[in-house]
């Protein structure tokens, strides 16, 4: 993901990182700032190294193939330190109307994420927007924890259980097809995971501090609106560095 910094020394807390999410079509060829990517698939999702505060400009290139041969799509976004940009070169009638373009946390996200939330036996772990399950069966194979699933899309519930199926952990998973904005989550989670827009983030608060105490959220690559987290990790991955902070319920309410 290639980025240039201002000059000048700034706290590390001051850096933050710039995510930007391409749709394509299948087979197209992504460039930025000139360099192919190595991630295939219709969702791109790079992650810059945290940066200085100020403006950055990124140009986003994609070659796609039709029938009447290739033709080259180029876009240019105005990024600040901390925003989520979304672009999509697909055309109009192709895309799906959905919350957000399901992108699959690396495994070892999942396995940094789950030991910072010093996942025990003893939790019960809700994954919102689940995908295809990962979250949930690494938690109840890795930590003998019980787990939920919830997503909306009934093909990801369909992996998802396919999943859980695989690795043997149906006594231990559950997954179910469910809006995630009209889940109660006063009762039942010990340990709330998100990989989600930072404006369904936003969206997921009220909700979130009705968290029962003692409960953590943690969420891949964004932050919960402008509430600082309690801890922050950065996780290495083939897209780059990802950021993963963790909130306790009682910094969620204010308290």
């Amino acid at each position: 993901f290639a980025c240039l910094i201002p000059a000048g020394t700034f706290a590390q807390e001051y850096r933050k990182t710039v995510t930007v999410e391409v749709y394509l079509p299948e087979g197209a060829r992504l460039f930025i700032e000139g360099q192919e990517t190595r991630s295939k698939g219709p969702t791109r999702r790079f992650v810059s190294p945290p940066l200085p505060p100020g403006k950055y400009t990124y140009t986003i290139e994609a070659i796609i193939s039709g029938p009447n041969g290739p033709r080259t799509v180029t876009r240019r976004v105005d990024v600040r330190p901390g925003d989520f940009e979304s672009i999509d070169l697909r055309e109009p009638g192709k895309r799906p109307i959905t919350d957000v373009e399901y992108e699959p946390t690396p495994q070892n996200v999942v396995d940094a994420l789950l030991r910072l939330a010093r996942v025990t036996s003893k939790d019960v772990l809700w994954d919102l927007g689940c995908g295809d399950g990962r979250i949930p069966v690494t938690a109840a194979k890795e930590y003998a924890c019980k787990a939920y699933g919830f997503d909306i899309d009934p093909e990801r519930v369909k992996d998802s259980l396919a999943n859980v199926r695989k690795h043997g952990v149906e006594r231990l998973v559950t997954i179910e097809r469910r809006d995630i904005f009209t889940l109660d989550l006063s009762k039942g989670p010990t340990i709330v995971t998100l990989y989600l827009l930072p404006r369904l983030n936003a969206k997921l608060l009220p909700q979130l501090r009705k968290l029962p105490p003692g409960a953590r959220v943690i969420s891949v690559a964004h932050r919960m609106a402008d509430v600082k987290p309690d801890e922050q990790i950065v996780v290495d991955t083939e897209l780059g560095e990802i950021d993963v902070y963790l909130w306790k319920a009682e910094t969620l309410r204010g308290n």
